[in-house]
């Protein structure tokens, strides 16, 4: 080109314009996230100290010893002379007044060895000293074969260890002491007629018959007779009909009935049905299901 000055012009107006091209068509540029002095939202890290560990059930402290719950004569009222009390309703409130609290005291000492031992087997582990402490209390229950880490002997404990109704106690006391009156419950106080078998344990049966051996045994308050009478029931083979009776109204979150009991005391008197259609009557007459309230 003859003219310089116009070739730079022109050189520099092409230079403009390709570089104008080139930004228009140019992707925006990505800014990366400032993290200098910023701290991300992470989720922390779990300590160890503080993370919940998982619910495990732990054996139980070692179980209070068993041993034969008695109260000191002094601890107990006096026995009431029933005979100097008129026969009839007067008697009849006397006898179960005093009455009634001894059957629920006994009950009670039931109870506090029965909530113990659904404690321990409703535990996944037992400890030794819970081992122990079930297998005197199957001892104390007469339970010939027991293993404490057996559910079917576990079972059959709790099957035994169980109160007596009140009112299924009452009629009998009534009945067998002739309500206080007899002279076993006067001079034994002896109130459920309970045999035994050594000389000079208890009473000579005036009617023994000739041969025999047994006495109708002494107590020093008429407390210890319910109490020998309640560990008679929950023990004895013969009384295992009226233990099963218990059993299946406690599988259907039930209150034993004294009335439904009652049938399983036919071996307890030589009347056989006619005794337990007598306390069944006793029971409904007197309404002695009240006294399991009170």
């Amino acid at each position: 080109m003859k003219n310089p000055i116009m070739y730079l012009v022109l050189l520099l107006s092409t230079s403009l314009l390709l570089s104008s091209c080139d930004d228009a068509g140019a992707e925006p540029e990505k800014t990366a996230p400032k993290t200098g002095s910023q701290t991300l939202n992470l989720p922390a890290l779990a300590d160890p100290k503080n993370t919940p560990q998982p619910v495990t059930k732990k054996p139980l402290s070692l179980a209070p010893k068993i041993e034969n719950k008695t109260l000191s004569p002094n601890d107990l009222a006096p026995t009431p002379n029933f005979k100097e009390i008129p026969a009839g309703q007067a008697r009849k409130d006397a006898f179960f007044r005093f009455m009634a609290p001894l059957i629920k005291q006994a009950n009670q000492e039931v109870m506090v060895d029965r909530l113990h031992l659904q404690e321990i087997i409703n535990h996944f582990k037992i400890s030794g000293a819970d081992q122990q402490w079930l297998r005197a209390l199957a001892t104390k229950y007469r339970l010939k074969t027991f293993d404490p880490t057996d559910h079917q002997s576990q079972i059959a404990l709790e099957n035994r260890v169980d109160i007596i109704p009140v009112s299924l106690a009452l009629a009998q006391a009534a009945n067998e002491s002739a309500w206080g009156t007899s002279r076993f419950a006067r001079k034994a106080n002896n109130y459920f007629g309970q045999w035994c078998f050594s000389k000079g344990c208890g009473l000579v049966p005036a009617r023994r018959n000739p041969g025999a051996i047994h006495e109708v045994r002494s107590f020093k308050h008429p407390f210890y007779s319910v109490q020998s009478y309640i560990q008679n029931l929950n023990t004895h083979s013969t009384y295992k009909k009226l233990r099963s009776i218990r059993a299946k109204a406690r599988q259907k979150n039930q209150q034993p009935s004294g009335i439904a009991m009652a049938e399983g005391l036919v071996n307890y008197s030589a009347r056989k049905h006619e005794y337990v259609e007598a306390l069944q009557s006793m029971i409904r007459y007197n309404k002695l299901t009240q006294y399991e309230q009170k």
